[in-house]
């Protein structure tokens, strides 16, 4: 394949890289609108996320019964979910189902990464270069540069893993993992072991109990404290499943009008002002009981709410924890529920009661090095055959840093993001015509369902593809003051959410060193979000800049 300025002529209309829930659901969007596509996956199978992140014990903390596709009354119907918090294996099993039923397979190169995208501003189209996995490429030659006129990179917010900033980490002569990465061509076996896992964040809440059932001895090494409640996990409700069924636009349509993309299971009946001291308390034990105390109250944003329903769950902690000093150091003492990502567990806390399981608080010992033989703490040295980093992502931003790319005028997007993220409604760039970033920072994001996401951003992006087809005005990129002004009405939103700004989080940065420290979720919910894009399309694209059609165009 020749090089961009070699060619006027695009190989396609659209590539989607990716292939997770927004990758599928675009590759779908894109030939059902009539447009010649082509996709890129590095995994030998679809999944994204849940492709790689097959550790023991992964599992989907939002309800299967809308952590699920509803573009295609058959995908609802047809597929029939085991569990309400589904297992990684089952998830991914459903987007392998959900790909086939809309015959998109075969519109995927996988084993392929995606390393560089260049905009011409001579021609409009983007090149985008890929290199196949190494055994592939040797034999079929199948690396090459693709030239298309729409980019949309599904590549998702957690899906590039953080590096651990670790001294010595390379030199552990035993065996180590990444929750994020986990290996998939065998089986890894922790019976008779002493294992160390760094990292209490989701994927650490999850592997560290499956891990102690086994494992000889279990050293969790932990930096922050997390809140963990009580999974939804259980059998899947027919009556809820069959009403899903009955009028899935419907659903889709409704999902769309709250405030997390998702249909709470359960919430309190009553506002938090409306209850006395003992009413407060026996609202929480309800909601603890039933699995939805972040629920608790009826306005549990609010943070008089926010911080009664947070010193709960801390004393949930300290009840399930026998040792005094162990339960004292799982608390997260430093910020409120929601202030970082909560995580769920029914066995979690328990496991510490376990003669196996040790806590290593890194506050008050950290790590100096990972040595041949274990890991060095400034207390002790701590023997290991295995080493599992529940490190987490770079996240949001991090996915899209990773590919080298390049927009108007030279301008690199590590240039445009050198203060941190910055684009409009979550999904495009200033200075990067006809890119769009689903799932990106700016957006719901992390804070919303994210398979409703999926299905809203995509149908926006295409929404915005078909206008400008329609026009012959085939290039659009957001104005600055428009990216600008949601930057700031990102920021206000955050200011509304107790412990948004004053956590140390992924939410903004802070668990990669140097990153810029900018929030990057939208809070203001998913049908303000939802709204202001319905506003763009209908609107005409106000906050948009339209370039005329170039050469080859």
């Amino acid at each position: 394949m020749g090089k961009a300025s070699d060619k006027m002529i695009p190989d396609c209309d659209v590539i989607v890289v990716g292939s997770g829930f927004a990758g599928i659901y675009a590759l779908r969007e894109a030939r059902r609108r009539g447009f010649h596509v082509r996709g890129f996956e590095k995994a030998p199978d679809v999944g994204g996320t849940w492709y790689w992140n097959s550790y023991p014990g992964a599992r989907c903390d939002v309800a299967s019964y809308y952590y699920a596709y509803f573009f295609d009354r058959e995908v609802v119907r047809q597929w029939n979910w085991s569990n309400v918090c589904a297992g990684q294996e089952e998830i991914q099993r459903y987007l392998r189902f959900a790909a086939e039923h809309c015959g998109i397979v075969d519109l995927i190169s996988f084993n392929t990464t995606v390393r560089s995208a260049t905009y011409s501003d001579d021609t409009g189209l983007w090149a985008v270069e890929t290199l196949a996995k190494e055994t592939l490429a040797k034999e079929t030659g199948a690396n090459e540069t693709v030239l298309c006129r729409y980019l949309i990179l599904a590549i998702g917010a957690l899906s590039e893993p953080k590096t651990p900033d670790i001294e010595g980490v390379q030199n552990f002569a035993g065996e180590m993992y990444f929750t994020s990465y986990w290996p998939k061509d065998k089986v890894v076996d922790f019976r008779g072991k002493r294992v160390g896992v760094i990292g209490t964040g989701s994927s650490g809440v999850q592997v560290i109990p499956e891990v102690a059932k086994v494992a000889r001895d279990v050293h969790v090494f932990q930096r922050t404290a997390n809140y963990v409640v009580p999974t939804l996990a259980g059998p899947m409700n027919p009556a809820i499943v069959s009403s899903l069924r009955e009028n899935p636009d419907a659903v889709r349509g409704k999902l769309r009008q709250t405030y997390g993309g998702n249909q709470p299971l359960n919430i309190g009946k009553h506002r938090f002002h409306e209850l006395d001291e003992a009413g407060r308390l026996a609202a929480l034990e309800r909601a603890w009981e039933g699995h939805y105390v972040a629920l608790a109250f009826w306005d549990a944003h609010l943070p008089e709410a926010n911080a009664a329903i947070s010193d709960f769950v801390r004393g949930k902690i300290r009840e399930l924890v026998r040792d005094p000093r162990t339960a004292h150091r799982l608390v997260p003492w430093d910020h409120p529920l929601g202030g970082k990502r909560v995580c769920q567990s029914d066995i979690y806390f328990q496991t510490f009661n376990e003669p196996n399981v040790k806590l290593v608080c890194l506050r008050e010992t950290p790590i100096e090095s990972v040595t041949r033989d274990g890991i060095t703490t400034s207390a002790e040295t701590i023997p290991l055959d295995v080493i599992i980093y529940a490190t987490g992502f770079d996240a949001m931003s991090g996915p899209v840093l990773a590919i080298d790319i390049t927009g108007m005028n030279g301008l690199s997007m590590k240039q445009a993001w050198a203060d941190g993220p910055m684009n409009y409604l979550g999904t495009m760039v200033n200075g990067f015509p006809n890119l769009f970033l689903p799932s990106s920072a700016m957006s719901p994001s992390v804070f919303s369902n994210m398979a409703t996401l999926a299905e809203q951003q995509i149908d926006f992006i295409f929404d915005t593809v078909s206008w400008l087809e329609e026009r012959g005005s085939a290039r659009i990129h957001p104005r600055a003051d428009s990216q600008k002004r949601w930057r700031e009405e990102t920021l206000q939103s955050a200011k509304r959410r107790p412990g948004a700004l004053t956590t140390k989080s992924w939410y903004s940065g802070a668990n990669v060193p140097g990153k810029p420290r900018v929030f990057m979720v939208y809070c203001g919910g998913f049908k303000r979000y939802h709204d202001a894009c319905s506003a763009e399309v209908e609107g005409g694209f106000p906050s948009y800049e339209l370039l005329p059609p170039a050469v080859s165009t």
